[in-house]
């Protein structure tokens, strides 16, 4: 019986490599957490109001460059999680003058969130702490940050 090759053509475009970034031990990150953050981010550019996406996102970025580094150490990443530090201070900026007061809570809650999870011993640090951390923003409940609860609640 003969054997009959079947060789599919080559693709003109390749898709364009994912851009390496570290983990806290210096290494790559894996490719599962990658392919686990790209595929949620329909989610994270839906989420409401406009606000919460600056705010989600801007957290994002600053795991990514305060914690996920290898060159920052926790006690510098701990540093800015404090209520008065660096990430309140970024969060705060990106929350229009005139609704400062609304988010003030969500921001307070991510922070707190973000410094509990830094303070956990290292052995419980894993991918699925790395996905926790991503979760932190988009988990943390708006509810106050509405202005009825707001004005009502403050």
């Amino acid at each position: 019986m003969p054997v009959h090759t079947v060789v599919a053509p080559a693709s003109a475009a390749k898709p364009a490599p994912l851009p390496k970034s570290r983990d806290a031990a210096g290494g790559t990150i894996p490719s599962s957490l990658l392919t686990w953050y790209l595929g949620l981010i329909p989610y994270w550019m839906e989420a409401t109001p406009v606000v919460k996406r600056r705010l989600l996102l801007r957290t994002h970025q600053w795991i990514v460059d305060r914690v996920l580094a290898p060159e920052i150490t926790l006690a510098a990443a701990l540093g800015d999680l404090r209520p008065d530090g660096e990430l309140t201070q970024i969060l705060g900026a990106l929350v229009p003058a005139d609704r400062a007061a609304e988010w003030r809570h969500f921001i307070r809650v991510v922070v707190a969130n973000l410094r509990h999870a830094l303070q956990l011993p290292v052995t419980r640090r894993n991918e699925a702490w790395v996905r926790w951390l991503f979760l932190i923003p988009y988990g943390a409940n708006t509810f106050a940050c509405d202005r009825r609860t707001a004005v009502a609640g403050s």
